[in-house]
């Protein structure tokens, strides 16, 4: 029997505040109370809601990571030709900030939590979800005329996965040296060098970052919380 639709939203904002809390504070620094002022309930509601701290963390988790390839399908879902899936998909890849409340969740659980075998599962999965992304763009680009493929298509797409990343971290991690712009770039010159085509990213069809339909933090905050009704249930 699933819980009831109240305490579903509760248990949805308590692992929102979370989310906030992991990245103004960091995962090493996560507290209860943290999320209970974030959330501004008390401590035993969180204690009523979820058993630990560590069941709160999954959650987030693996939230995140279904929102993260949620927002990037829906950035090419739209999209017929695979240039336009390409350069939409680079710019879905990245973070949208340093700020990036989901991004920061990602980087710092996965790290975190390293050797656990659950969230080692969430980021198998979500690498590999993403890499399906880009093997079958890179599939129909080359079925379309457009793409000549200079290694076999899923060497490409996870080579794209992986360097996303990398500039990920940059980003998070503030190096100005690495910032969106200049990932970006590296990313879209990549995918022309390897997909031998120049146009994307070039063309007038514009490509839609994970921003692009969250405007606001509060609209991102609802979407994933749409998400997370799946995951905490």
């Amino acid at each position: 029997m699933g819980r009831p639709k109240s305490q579903n939203g509760r248990r949805e904002q308590l692992v929102l505040s979370a989310l906030d809390a992991i990245r103004d504070r960091g995962i090493r620094n996560l507290r209860i109370r943290d999320i209970a002022e974030g959330a501004k309930v008390s401590t035993g509601t969180i204690h009523y809601h979820f058993a630990d701290i560590d069941e709160i963390i999954y959650a987030v988790h693996s939230g995140a990571s279904d929102r993260f390839f949620s927002d990037r399908f829906r950035a090419i879902s739209e999209l017929e030709d695979a240039r336009d899936q390409l350069g939409s998909l680079v710019a879905s890849g990245l973070p949208t900030s340093s700020d990036d409340a989901v991004v920061i969740a990602l980087y710092e659980i996965d790290l975190y939590r390293r050797g656990d075998p659950a969230h080692m599962l969430l980021g198998q999965a979500l690498f590999d979800r993403q890499v399906a992304l880009y093997f079958g763009t890179l599939q129909l680009g080359v079925s379309q005329g457009h793409f000549t493929l200079n290694a076999p298509a899923q060497d490409i797409a996870q080579t794209l996965v992986a360097l996303e990343d990398a500039c990920g971290m940059h980003i998070i991690y503030g190096n100005r040296s690495l910032m969106i712009d200049r990932s970006s770039a590296l990313l879209l010159g990549y995918s022309q060098t390897a997909t031998s085509c120049s146009e994307i990213g070039t063309r007038t069809t514009p490509t839609k970052s994970r921003s692009s339909s969250n405007e606001t933090s509060k609209t991102k905050h609802r979407a994933l919380g749409n998400q997370l009704r799946g995951t905490i249930s």
